[in-house]
């Protein structure tokens, strides 16, 4: 497996994991499933752990990210990330298609997770 689709997987994942800690519980209690949310934290303390931490989890993902679009826009040196080089220098359809899911995936938690009780203050008060 050539480094562009490791990053972009490795990428993918962590944007999951970051949707999981912080932008899903919230989606869950909003639509009225707390007790989904009680449910899964009781039964995976993972995800309070990731929650507790989701500073790091959101650093650790946005390097992962920009780690990522390097390898899949050609602009990381091959032989330092080991990847093969495409003819084109860029990455095939699915890798940036996967990439551009992981992106949209943390922005999305990203709001939610810094921004969802702000906003949601201002809306009802």
């Amino acid at each position: 497996m050539d480094g562009s689709r490791w990053t972009t997987g490795a990428t993918f994942l962590g944007a999951v994991v970051s949707t999981t800690c912080c932008a899903l519980p919230s989606l869950l209690v909003t639509l009225g499933l707390g007790g989904a949310v009680a449910s899964v934290v009781s039964a995976v303390p993972g995800v309070t752990f990731l929650s507790a931490h989701k500073i790091w989890v959101f650093a650790v993902v946005g390097v992962l990210l920009g780690f990522s679009w390097a390898a899949t826009t050609g602009r990381l040196p091959i032989a330092w990330a080991r990847t093969l080089a495409c003819p084109t220098s860029r990455a095939p359809y699915n890798v940036r298609l996967v990439w551009s899911v992981s992106a949209t995936l943390y922005v999305l938690s990203l709001v939610v997770a810094y921004l969802g009780v702000p906003v949601a203050r201002l809306i009802w008060r």
